[in-house]
């Protein structure tokens, strides 16, 4: 076996550097930069118009992203909203206005439920048909407690964004 030559290297002398600061200075410290809150112009709140996105466009399913994927994550946020680990607030932006409104009102009837986190092994099966016109149909075998049942939902194509028009099984 032959032994390769080493590699000469040109000798670097090493030197010894200042580390930069890595937190701000206290405000006793001669050259502490003075900092002033300064109040921004007041904002204008948006008004929320809950039928907007239904003016929109329709989008066709190819220019959606996975609708499966859209939909486990929207099956395993309604069953974190059912235990009560999760606020009700956080479907408005994935359901229609008809169906947020339903779903609050079906949680103001129920008693406040203080549950465990459903884990991702709740959803034991999720079924998804896709149709061209951006319409999905989908169904999914869930687990609360210790008790099985079923989800049934329709999701829409709205300017980019699925939303869910329809749940059943609640």
């Amino acid at each position: 076996m032959t032994a390769l030559p080493a590699l000469e290297r040109p000798a670097v002398p090493l030197r010894l550097v200042p580390a930069p600061a890595s937190a701000p200075p206290y405000d006793d410290e001669p050259n502490a930069p003075v900092l002033r809150l300064v109040r921004s112009a007041p904002v204008e709140p948006r008004p929320v118009d809950d039928d907007a996105w239904l003016a929109g466009e329709r989008t066709a399913t190819a220019a959606l992203p996975a609708s499966h994927l859209f939909a486990r994550h929207l099956v395993q946020g309604v069953l974190e909203v059912v235990s009560g680990v999760r606020a009700i607030k956080q479907l408005r932006r994935d359901t229609s206005p008809e169906l947020y409104a339903s779903l609050v009102e079906l949680m103001e009837e129920r008693p406040m439920p203080y549950g465990t986190r459903p884990g991702l092994q709740a959803i034991k099966g999720l079924h998804v048909q896709e149709r061209p016109e951006g319409i999905v149909e989908a169904c999914a075998t869930v687990v609360r407690g210790n008790r099985f049942g079923a989800l049934a939902l329709r999701l829409e194509g709205f300017e980019g964004r699925w939303r869910c028009t329809e749940l059943l099984g609640l």
